[in-house]
């Protein structure tokens, strides 16, 4: 709202409504402007003559009076009306009085003009003895209307009234509210003798000045009386501010805490210290058992009573006040209990012996998940204040104790879940010692069937040389396939602790490669080394980690046909900031089936019939993809049919997270 006016003129339209219409005049101060209306007391505002409003909210009022009293004339009326009655303010009268004349008064008229409204701008066109022509120019972007004219003739036909003389005639020959660029007035005053005014200026003055000095003793003590109430009025803003900062950061407290007990003592602190509740009980909702329960409470001197501790109250109970609330979301307040219609034997009331009680429920997600109840030690009630602090607060109470019940719901079903996942692994781990028994019986019944033959036969055929040499090279490779596959599985078994130390993963490489060169060269398989430069010493396992090298080079000898070639390559990578050890073993041989890549770090799964090495027993990559995982790395394959394969291991660059791990220790990370 604009501050074009001041409250003067609003003050002479409220008074001389008082003084003419006898009905209700409530109407006259409703629907003005937004920020007057939602003022608690408007009229207070509009006769301070130290406030300011706008022309529009003058002018709706000289309508409304206009309409009031059914007369065209009111606002002229008004004006006379201020100086008759003496309603200015004591300034306004002294400023005015001050001048004791109406000749020097209608010169500093513009002066008086600008104290109290922007509206006009006055020129004295010309001015004699007893006469004079003064024009009024109207401020074309405000709200102005022919009313706040013709209050303005009445003010300056009144003015003399305030020394004790008479009303000036006055005649407007132009009006701008009929067209004119200026609203003109020809004043006119009773011409006073010389002598007189000069006894008119010493009186006069002495006059002022003994008002001044009544109005200053007045004055002093409505500003006393202001004093006090900015002052008390500052005392509840400060108290505001530290209530609402330390809502604010405890609120904030209250939502990181997922421990219960935890919790629910920092919400009573902060009801004590932020909401003055010297007592207070929280209970909460117990759907199963259809009821509220006590969770917790504070104020009784000591340890909480059994019979408080163990007190609940039925949902369907509505005439209970803790059960009531609950169901219908809203706060209660019974100023005194003894007086009302609460049940007197109640266990709280019997025990607790409140003078007042307050309850407000705990609502989250549109559900009540309890109640907070309060009373008043002092027979004086909950305050209000406290009340609505605590209905604010209310909501981010239910929500932190939520968060944390659910919380403590989800610790709850995680200790659930991993005894169902010791319960998993066990019955995993029996499933596969029964397949780990049928597949030795079949890996070594084979050759034991095949040497058996031949000694069955021996005998008979002792004398054939050729039948010898056959039986000698066959139960020998049948013998070393049996002693190879006993060998993996007490390798899978006897799982052996991993012995972290930086090694030199080049040099490793090499000297895996030179094992399996006799195999590569009689397949003339050319082998390709791209390592990267800036990697030395790697933090690993080295026994682990040629057994896993081993292991995949064999199988690309195995799998890449005559004349083809592995390539090995080595390089640095980065995600997130955080870097790992890459190593590529890729060949071009037969590839893997897109069925069968899920399974290949599967015990017992395998393409292989029979190899130099390994005899297919199915059981290499599984120990491969074990040991990655003991030293905190993973192994990845990605295959295309009669293409190649290319197996990706990647270990982590930094060691700070690695460690050495037991088999026990082991044995209980897969569980």
């Amino acid at each position: 709202m604009e501050k074009e006016t001041s409250c003067i003129n609003s003050r002479a339209i409220i008074n001389y409504v008082k003084d003419q219409y006898q009905g209700d005049y409530s109407s006259l101060l409703e629907n003005l402007d937004p920020e007057i209306d939602s003022l608690p007391d408007p009229e207070s505002f509009l006769s301070d003559p130290n406030n300011w409003v706008s022309c529009k909210v003058i002018s709706k009022l000289y309508e409304r009076t206009r309409c009031m009293l059914n007369d065209e004339m009111a606002a002229f009326k008004m004006g006379r009306h201020a100086f008759e009655e003496a309603s200015l303010g004591y300034a306004q009268r002294i400023i005015i009085k001050a001048f004791w004349s109406i000749k020097k008064l209608i010169k500093n008229a513009q002066k008086i003009n600008d104290k109290w409204n922007k509206s006009k701008r006055v020129d004295i066109v010309k001015i004699e003895r007893n006469r004079a022509v003064m024009r009024l120019y109207w401020n074309p972007e405000m709200d102005v209307t022919k009313d706040i004219c013709l209050y303005n003739q009445g003010t300056y036909t009144s003015m003399p009234l305030i020394w004790g003389g008479k009303p000036v005639d006055l005649k407007e020959k132009c009006c701008y509210f009929e067209g004119d660029p200026y609203c003109e007035y020809h004043i006119k005053w009773s011409h006073r003798n010389r002598l007189y005014e000069i006894f008119s200026r010493f009186f006069t003055t002495k006059s002022v000045l003994m008002e001044t000095i009544a109005e200053m003793e007045e004055d002093k003590k409505i500003i006393e009386e202001k004093y006090e109430e900015v002052n008390q009025l500052n005392l509840e803003l400060n108290y505001k501010i530290k209530q609402l900062t330390a809502i604010h950061e405890t609120g904030k407290a209250i939502l990181s805490l997922l421990d219960l007990k935890h919790l629910l003592t920092v919400i009573m602190n902060l009801l004590s210290n932020v909401c003055r509740i010297n007592r207070a009980v929280i209970m909460l909702v117990n759907e199963d058992e259809g009821g509220l329960e006590y969770i917790h409470g504070m104020g009784l001197h000591g340890e909480m009573p059994d019979v408080i501790k163990n007190y609940r109250v039925p949902l369907d109970r509505l005439s209970n006040i803790l059960a009531r609330v609950t169901n219908t979301g809203r706060p209660e307040y019974v100023p005194e209990v003894k007086g009302s219609s609460l049940r007197k034997e109640n266990i709280m009331l019997t025990h607790v012996k409140p003078t007042s009680v307050y309850v407000v429920p705990l609502i989250t997600r549109s559900k009540v998940i309890g109640v907070i109840a309060t009373d008043a030690i002092d027979g004086k009630g909950v305050p209000q204040e406290t009340r609505e602090t605590l209905e604010v607060f209310a909501p981010q109470i239910a929500i932190a104790i939520e968060n944390a019940r659910l919380y403590s719901s989800l610790q709850e079903q995680m200790a659930e879940l991993k005894k169902s996942q010791a319960l998993l692994s066990r019955s995993e781990k029996f499933s596969f010692l029964g397949n780990l028994a049928a597949r030795l019986a079949h890996e070594i019944k084979n050759p034991m069937t095949a040497i058996g033959t031949f000694i069955q036969m021996m005998p008979q055929k002792y004398d054939d040389k050729e039948f010898r040499e056959n039986f000698h090279n066959i139960a020998m490779e049948e013998t070393r396939r049996i002693n190879n596959l006993i060998t993996e599985l007490l390798d899978l078994v006897n799982t052996k602790e991993s012995h972290f130390e930086p090694a030199d993963l080049h040099d490793l490489i090499d000297k895996m490669i030179l094992l399996i060169s006799p195999q590569s060269n009689a397949k003339r398989i050319h082998v390709i080394r791209r390592f990267d430069t800036t990697i030395s010493q790697v933090w690993m396992d080295p026994e682990k980690m040629k057994q896993v090298i081993l292991n995949l080079l064999s199988n690309a000898v195995d799998f890449t046909p005559k004349g083809g070639k592995i390539e090995l390559t080595t390089k640095t990578f980065t995600d997130k900031e955080k870097k790992s050890i890459h190593i590529q073993i890729k060949d071009n041989g037969t590839g893997i089936p897109p069925s069968y890549i899920g399974k290949v770090f599967d015990p017992y799964f395998t393409t292989k019939h029979k190899s130099d090495m390994h005899k297919g027993t199915g059981l290499g990559l599984f120990i491969a993809h074990q040991n990655m995982q003991d030293q905190y790395g993973t192994i990845e394959v990605k295959s295309d049919v009669n293409k190649g394969s290319v197996f990706t291991l990647t270990l982590p660059a930094d060691n700070s997270n690695q460690s050495s791990l037991s088999i026990d220790a082991r044995k209980e990370a897969c569980e």
